[in-house]
């Protein structure tokens, strides 16, 4: 088995726009802590090989992610579906991309220009890197998640704020690179929402918190990369809101905790066989809940407007830029009829496999997939090859709040998506790894 690696600082100049909070109105302040890049390239004995790049990003755009697929399939003969590319979602990282929602955010081109080239950079020295590893395996449970579908028990709407009765998916797992008995790099997955801070600050987020504690821990020279797994649904149980002291030891604990495991004998060694797939197929949108051109005139009015109770977070002016384009759209008879969701599948030995999903999928629904595999170890990942929507499960479509409607706003979406969501996604993934 062979393994390569690669990693970059791509924090962007200060004064850069940071996505993730409309209400930002100025650009970053300063920088908290870096963004990094990450890419692990892994080569079994027959000579099939798998690249995995995560940054500390939110959302990739889906030009970029197609582009630079067909550039490595192109220039570096790795097939389309043996490149997955993930981001943390960090909230207080640079905008890659247009908004029609944040018109107010600008893109710094010239940074975009140098992340694509340093993406390239990365994954062409990753796969030049490859080398003979050890490599082991273990999964751990995390309890720093918690669900955020919170229904507001005097008006009855679905919001955000932390739910100790909601589903948050526990497991963390893990795997360690060893060369010559030296440790080289750590890969690690969880499902939550890299939200815990809010400043117009640069940051990774709470994923940079534990890498910077992973390399205390285990060595500044070992590579820490972090994949994301559904935490659509998923915030952290604590912010920086507090007592930035409490917060910074409460995230050096848990990078603790990771390292503590890496070095037990939980991590067990395996052996690598690989192969990928990948295939698109299309989620519809409800019909019956696109709104009427009378509520649209109604959301898209420039006077006060009261917000719908199931669009909720969504904000005015928001709701107002989205209404007056679908309004646009239904008169030119472009109303979009389903959205595309890319899935990859890598095959890492007969009892180990991860799927990735494009989306922000949610944590009841990265449940559900690995569900289907009961004689399987599934990892799951969200946040890949595009993040322009979230997916819910069915159960959430009639309960409303942002991941199940307010987000169409921020998203571009016509409408919620159809109730048969569960059943096309558990058949989509069937499909593809029958």
């Amino acid at each position: 088995m062979n393994a390569g690696f690669f990693e970059a600082d791509v924090t962007p100049p200060v004064g850069s726009f940071l996505a993730g909070y409309p209400s930002r109105s100025e650009g970053s302040q300063g920088v908290d802590d870096p963004l990094y890049l990450r890419v692990i390239a892994l080569e079994d004995d027959a000579g099939t090989r798998l690249v995995l790049l995560t940054a500390d990003l939110l959302k990739w755009s889906r030009d970029l992610s197609w582009r630079t697929k067909l550039w490595a399939e192109a220039e570096l003969g790795l097939p389309s579906a043996s490149l997955v590319l993930n981001l943390s979602h960090t909230h207080s990282a640079p905008a890659l991309f247009l908004q029609r929602c944040y018109p107010h955010w600008p893109v710094d081109r010239e940074y975009l220009c140098r992340l694509e080239q340093t993406i390239r950079e990365g994954i062409a020295a990753a796969l030049d890197d490859l080398q003979p590893v050890r490599v082991k395996h273990g999964t751990t449970e995390a309890h720093f998640g918690v669900n955020r579908r919170r229904r507001n028990p005097e008006t009855g709407i679905m919001g955000l704020g932390i739910n100790e009765d909601g589903y948050y998916d526990p497991e963390l797992p893990l795997f360690a690179f060893y060369r010559d008995n030296k440790l080289l790099g750590v890969l690690y997955s969880y499902a939550c929402h890299s939200t815990s801070k809010s400043k117009l600050l640069i940051s990774a987020d709470w994923p940079g918190q534990i890498a910077q504690g992973l390399k205390q821990e285990l060595g500044e020279n070992v590579i820490t990369s972090f994949a994301q797994g559904a935490a659509g649904s998923v915030m952290t149980r604590i912010s920086e809101r507090g007592d930035e002291e409490a917060y910074r030891e409460y995230w050096r604990e848990v990078a603790r905790g990771i390292a503590d495991f890496v070095r037990s004998d939980n991590m067990k060694p395996i052996e690598l066989s690989l192969s990928s797939a990948e295939r698109e197929f299309a989620i519809p949108y409800d019909a019956s809940r696109l709104p009427t051109r009378d509520e649209l005139m109604s959301m898209s009015s420039p006077f006060d407007t009261e917000i719908p109770d199931g669009y909720r977070p969504a904000n005015r002016s928001i709701m107002r830029l989205w209404a007056s384009d679908l309004l646009e759209q239904m008169r030119a008879g472009t109303v979009p009829e389903a959205f595309r969701m890319h899935l990859t599948h890598w095959r890492l030995n007969d009892a180990l496999q991860l799927i990735a999903m494009s989306g922000e999928v949610t944590a009841e629904v990265g449940r559900a997939v690995k569900d289907l595999f009961p004689e399987q170890q599934t990892i799951f990942l969200g946040y890949c090859t595009y993040t322009d929507a979230y997916i819910p499960t069915a159960q959430m479509l009639p309960e409303g709040g942002h991941e199940a409607l307010g987000s169409i706003c921020f998203h571009e979406r016509p409408a919620p998506f159809v109730p048969e969501i569960d059943d096309i996604i558990a058949r989509e993934v069937r499909a593809l790894i029958s």
